[in-house]
C-alpha cells in the first residue's frame, strides 16, 4: 500500500513535468513488469476519473480503446529500455532517449489524445452521457473567416458578410471576392494615376486570405492587418503588418518583396513565411520554410536558411536557431500546437481566436504544455484538455478565467 502511494505521488510528479531523472527512471523500471502493469492501468484510471472522464472505464469502447494505448505505451516503454542497454558504454546517451520519451509521448498526452479521438467519433448520446457532468455552458465558438478592407478613401467592407464578385475599383484594378472567399486583385488596363493603399484587417475570432496585385498569396491570423499597393509600382514591393501572417512571395528578381513589421523590415525575392508580430508578445519570430530571407533589425541583417527561425525581442536583439515549422504553422493549417510552453501563452492564442478575455485568480504554476489540438473544436474541449495538467477554468459569458 506504501509502495502504491509513492508510485500515485511520483506519477502525479510526472504529470506536473516535476520528476526528477531518478523518479523518470524509477517509473519505467517499475512498469516494465508484468505485475506492475495493472497498478500503472489503475492510476492511470483514477486520473482521467478524476480530471475529464467519469465512468469510462463502464464503456465497452472506451475501455477497448484505453487497452490499444495502454499497450502501446507499455511497448515504448520496452524500447527505452532497448535503447538504453544498447547504450551502456556511453551512460550520457541515457538520459536524452529518457526525456525525448516523456517529453514526446506522455502518457497522460496519449491517453487522452485516444479518448479524445474517440469522442469525435463515437455517438454523439454516448458522448453527453461521458462529459455531462463537466459541460461548460458557453456561447463562445472558435473562429472563421472574417475580416474588414478598408479602401484609399477610408471606406469599409466587410468581407464576410459582402457578396462575391467585384466590390470595388481601386487605381487599375478591381477587388474581387472570390466564391471560396479569397480577395484578389485584377488588373485593368488602365494605368494607375497614382498609388492607392488598402488594407484588411482581421478581428479576433477571424482569419482570412488575400492574394496581393502581383500574385503574392498572404493567410492572415487573428487580430492581425496587412497594408499594401494596390498596384507594385517602382522597384520594390513593400507591405506593412501586425499581428501574423503567412506568405508565398511571387518571385520577381527585379522587385525586392519587404514585409515591414515595427522596426524590423524582412527582404525577400520569393519564398515562403511566417512573421509573427503581435504586440502582446515578448518578440517578433520570422520562420522560414522556403528560399532565403534577410531581417534587417536596427540596421543590422541577418540571412535566414530554411528550417530556422529569427527571434526579435524588445529590445531589438536578434537571435537565429532551428525552428519549429509544424508549432509556427499549426495556425494556418488549423490547430494549435503547443511545445513546451506556459498557460500564458496559451491563453493568448486562445484569447485571439476565440474572442475572449482572459483573467488570472490565484497562484498560476509556469507549467510548460505539450500537445496539439484543432481550431475548430468547441472552446469546452479545448479547456478539458489543458485541464489535464492542474490547471482550471470559469468562464463568464465571454470571458474566461484562469484558475489554479
Amino acid at each position: 500500500m506504501e509502495d502504491q502511494h509513492l508510485l500515485k505521488e511520483i506519477f502525479q510528479r510526472y504529470i506536473n513535468n516535476e520528476c526528477t531523472e531518478q523518479e523518470i527512471k524509477f517509473l519505467l523500471e517499475h512498469f516494465k513488469t508484468d505485475n506492475n502493469e495493472s497498478t500503472l492501468r489503475q492510476i492511470i484510471v483514477e486520473k482521467l476519473n478524476e480530471y475529464a472522464l467519469d465512468d469510462f472505464d463502464q464503456m465497452p469502447e472506451m475501455s477497448r480503446t484505453f487497452d490499444e494505448t495502454f499497450n502501446s505505451i507499455l511497448q515504448k516503454i520496452d524500447t527505452v529500455e532497448v535503447n538504453n542497454e544498447e547504450v551502456e558504454s556511453e551512460p550520457t546517451s541515457i538520459r536524452p532517449l529518457i526525456l525525448k520519451l516523456m517529453a514526446t509521448t506522455t502518457i497522460m498526452l496519449l491517453i487522452f489524445q485516444s479518448m479524445y479521438t474517440y469522442y469525435k467519433s463515437a455517438n454523439k448520446a454516448e458522448i453527453n452521457k461521458v462529459v455531462k457532468s463537466k459541460e461548460i455552458k458557453t456561447n463562445i465558438t472558435p473562429g472563421s473567416n472574417k475580416a474588414i478592407l478598408t479602401l484609399q478613401d477610408g471606406s469599409k467592407i466587410v468581407l464576410n458578410d459582402a457578396k462575391d464578385g467585384t466590390l470595388a475599383q481601386q487605381g487599375n484594378a478591381n477587388v474581387v471576392k472570390l466564391a471560396n472567399g479569397q480577395l484578389v486583385y485584377n488588373k485593368t488596363n488602365a494605368e494607375p494615376e497614382k498609388v492607392l493603399y488598402n488594407t484588411m484587417t482581421t478581428p479576433r475570432g477571424g482569419q482570412y486570405k488575400l492574394t496581393l496585385p502581383d500574385g503574392t498569396e498572404v493567410w492572415l491570423n487573428s487580430a492581425s492587418s496587412i497594408t499594401y499597393p494596390t498596384a507594385f509600382v517602382g522597384k520594390e514591393r513593400n507591405v506593412n503588418i501586425t499581428g501574423e501572417a503567412y506568405f508565398e512571395v511571387a518571385k520577381n528578381k527585379e522587385k525586392p518583396f519587404r514585409v515591414r513589421s515595427g522596426n524590423q523590415t524582412i527582404e525577400v525575392l520569393g519564398t515562403h513565411f511566417n512573421v509573427m508580430a503581435y504586440a502582446d508578445e515578448d518578440a517578433i519570430k520570422t520562420t522560414l520554410l522556403e528560399g532565403s530571407v534577410k531581417i534587417v533589425e536596427n540596421n543590422e541583417a541577418s540571412i535566414l536558411k530554411p528550417g530556422e527561425q529569427a527571434i526579435v525581442d524588445k529590445n531589438g536583439s536578434v537571435k537565429i536557431g532551428p525552428a519549429l515549422v509544424d508549432e509556427a504553422l499549426a495556425w494556418k493549417n488549423g490547430y494549435f500546437k503547443f511545445n513546451r510552453v506556459n498557460i500564458k501563452y496559451i491563453m493568448r492564442q486562445l484569447a485571439r481566436w476565440y474572442d475572449v478575455d482572459v483573467l488570472y485568480e490565484g497562484n498560476i504554476k509556469n507549467d510548460e504544455f505539450v500537445g496539439t489540438i484543432g481550431r475548430g473544436e468547441n472552446i469546452r474541449q479545448v479547456l478539458h484538455i489543458l485541464e489535464l495538467d492542474n490547471v482550471h477554468f470559469k468562464i463568464e459569458d465571454k470571458k474566461i478565467i484562469v484558475l489554479p
